[in-house]
């Protein structure tokens, strides 16, 4: 275990006298320091420099990034005033910095940057809290643009920037300052996150450094909305800042465990499991309490389902004075029964899993319990799209190029179609007789009953991961063109053109527009019909979307920047934005009013579809790069843990889990009670959905 060493720079008073005239920030450094010293919040090692000279600063900061551990998490900040030269660099002001002279009176961005580059610790968090001017005199143009701060400066691995702002927010005619510097709210809020637990917004007892910054950013844009706080960050796995130290069980289920009704008492069994598995050891401790008082419930169903949760094998030592058998952290929560023994190279041919009840003197079929493993089928390449389940048949691609039509009952092969050398990466999309799959540069039409390619159209440039159908089209992006093609022989019935897109990536249908998002920032919308663009919207950070995320004429767009946007389909007006702070790499999901969303920091977000505002979170151990699938009550979604999923859609509770043995990252898909998904380790799986 690594240590957590802070250092807080703090500059108030300046020698210059334009600097001196700023307004300056309250002492926030010093409250910050207390909340991360104190071992009952985070436990920190903190050095704090005020009003100190730049050279004075240099030595603390070389020796503050000297002699750490790869396992060590090292905090900078700074708070003060941020100059920018003529070339656009940025400059942190100490106390003895002349305006005049900033190269060898201020504290430059590369200096920082240097020494962060030569620090062995990958978990490095540096955290600005600036107020910006341009340094440069009047009447000379800055070399660069009004940002303050390009978090490009600040780019290593094991590093993440958070900045409190990043416009340009003062300036200088001389020793005359126009503008002004507002007070930090950033910092106050760092701190009130932290001291009494608000930041913890999982619930889990820990406060992640995604999580702060999370909170910190909500709370500053609604008090001064022109103030945009940022982060930048290449950190594998999560940082925990501090602990929750005010943590209690959630009010839903502290009432859920209190109420006469068993169905509620058995719901609180699942979200405890899930605490369990997730949680900080104060909040393991709790959820181990009340499971065995649970375990001795007066409803039978109650007692033998927490019992259950009890007697799950453990990864890990269990906690101090606890039995043996209580739930480990990093297991999923869920009855033996239902685990799936890790993959081998060589594993057993397909079986359908029977269960049998008692009636009389004979015995009937029934269904397995949720989450049980119906069937896997292995195919010759990774599975990393979402198959597609029509009339009793599963389709599916693989990175071999293949496409394989198995039967939905009994996993069984009913034929395999090697389309191409290149791998399939797109859902098929099955219409009709034919299913259409795009690989390459080409997009196929495949007989469904047979396999046979009927037709293959070649785009000219990398074909979009998702194909479009309407009654008479197959919509295909590809070579920077938007293509409508015949639905039965494949040939082109007209392309879009003069419009300077590029490199489409998704296409969805939307009534009569065919929706498109490329690999930049945009969205178009084409008319079906009379073929002209109709809207084009920006999307920074690469929209991802696609069919499942368009509801109520609404199409749910995630990105890279870890943004959804709800885009009205009729006009391209964006009708809300939410922010989860971590980057989403596969479309949102929406249904029933709700839009579920996963991301990088291990959590299906659920979002009212109207407003966009957040009403559940639920936290798994690694990133979710599945798009979810809902199906009545329950969302279901893959994660590189290597599980299957099955989440309450109102409560946000754990139902059920399944291990694949690899990383999911195929999309699932449910039909009649079961859930279809693929995996890195080659395999098709059929899981039980539904009792």
């Amino acid at each position: 275990m690594g240590r957590k060493l802070a250092l807080l720079i703090a500059t108030y008073s300046y020698e210059d006298e334009g600097l001196r005239q700023l307004t300056a920030p309250g002492h926030d450094a010093q409250a910050l320091a207390d909340v991360l010293r104190d071992p009952d919040i985070a436990g920190f090692d903190v050095e704090i420099l005020i009003d100190r000279s730049r050279h004075q600063v240099g030595l603390a900061l070389g020796e503050f990034f000297r002699g750490r551990r790869h396992d060590d998490v090292t905090l900078l900040y700074f708070t003060g005033h941020g100059l920018k030269d003529d070339e656009g660099q940025l400059h942190l002001a100490m106390a003895d910095t002349r305006r005049d002279n900033l190269d060898f009176t201020t504290l430059r961005a590369d200096e920082i940057d240097r020494a962060m580059t030569k620090c062995m610790s990958r978990r490095q968090v540096l955290i600005l809290d600036c107020c910006y001017s341009g340094a440069f005199p009047a009447g000379r143009l800055a070399k660069a643009d009004t940002e303050a701060i390009s978090l490009d400066q600040f780019q290593g691995r094991g590093r993440t920037v958070l900045t409190a702002s990043d416009a340009t927010q003062y300036s200088f005619e001389g020793d005359q300052v126009h503008g002004s510097a507002p007070q930090s709210v950033f910092t106050r809020h760092l701190v009130q996150g932290l001291r009494d637990g608000s930041a913890d917004v999982d619930g889990d007892g820990d406060i992640t450094l995604d999580e702060l910054y999370s909170y910190v950013h909500a709370k500053v844009v609604d008090e001064m909305p022109q103030q945009r706080p940022k982060k930048q960050d290449s950190v594998e796995g999560r940082i925990v800042i501090a602990q929750n130290i005010n943590w209690s069980l959630p009010t839903h289920l502290h009432n859920a465990l209190r109420s006469p009704l068993a169905t509620d008492r058995l719901g609180a069994v699942e979200s405890l499991a899930h605490l369990y598995r997730v949680g900080n050891e104060t909040v393991r401790r709790r959820a181990a309490e009340e499971l065995r008082r649970l375990a001795d419930d007066d409803s039978r169903s109650v007692a033998r389902e927490a019992a259950a949760r009890l007697r799950a094998p453990t990864a890990q030592a269990p906690l101090p004075d606890e039995p043996a058998h209580v739930l480990s952290a990093a297991a999923p929560s869920a009855p033996e029964a239902t685990a799936l023994p890790t993959v081998t190279p060589e594993p057993p041919p397909p079986a359908l899993v029977s269960f049998t009840r008692s009636s009389g003197r004979h015995s009937a079929p029934r269904r397995p319990p949720p989450g049980t493993l119906r069937w896997r089928f292995r195919t010759n390449g990774c599975v990393q799209s979402a198959p597609a389940v029509m009339d009793g048949t599963v389709y599916v691609g693989s990175d071999d190029g293949a496409l394989y039509a198995v039967d939905a009952a009994s996993g069984e092969e009913k034929w395999r179609s090697d389309i191409s050398s290149d791998a399939i990466r797109s859902a098929p999309q099955v219409d009709g007789d034919l299913v259409y799959v795009t690989s390459g540069r080409a997009l196929h039409a495949v007989d469904v009953g047979t396999g046979e390619v009927c037709w293959q159209y070649m785009t000219g440039g990398q074909a979009s991961a998702t194909v479009a159908v309407d009654a008479d089209c197959v919509y295909v992006g590809g070579s920077n063109l938007l293509r409508a093609l015949d639905i039965e022989e494949g040939t082109k019935r007209w392309e879009s053109s003069g419009y300077g897109l590029t490199d489409f990536r998704w296409v969805v249908m939307a009534g009569p527009m065919a929706i498109l998002g490329n690999a930049g920032s945009h969205v178009y919308a084409f008319d079906s019909v009379s073929r002209q663009r109709k809207w084009a919207a920006r999307v920074p950070g690469g929209p991802v979307s696609g069919p499942s995320a368009l509801f109520n004429a609404v199409l749910y767009i995630g990105s890279k920047r870890g943004e959804v946007h709800a885009i009205d389909t009729y006009n391209g007006v964006r009708k809300w934005l939410h922010t989860t702070g971590h980057p989403i790499l596969s479309a949102p999901t929406a249904a029933d009013g709700t839009v579920y969303v996963g991301d990088d920091d291990a959590r299906l977000s659920a979002l009212d579809a109207a407003t966009g505002e957040w009403k559940w979170r639920f936290t798994v151990s690694e990133p979710i790069r599945t798009s979810p699938a809902v199906a009545g009550d329950t969302v279901y979604f893959g994660c590189d843990d290597g599980n299957v999923y099955a989440v309450d859609t109102d409560s946000g509770f754990e139902r059920w889990w399944c291990a694949t043995g690899r990383s999911v990252r195929s999309s699932p898909v449910v039909a009649d009670g079961v859930v279809y998904v693929g995996s890195d380790s080659d395999f098709l799986y059929a899981i039980e959905a539904a009792d």
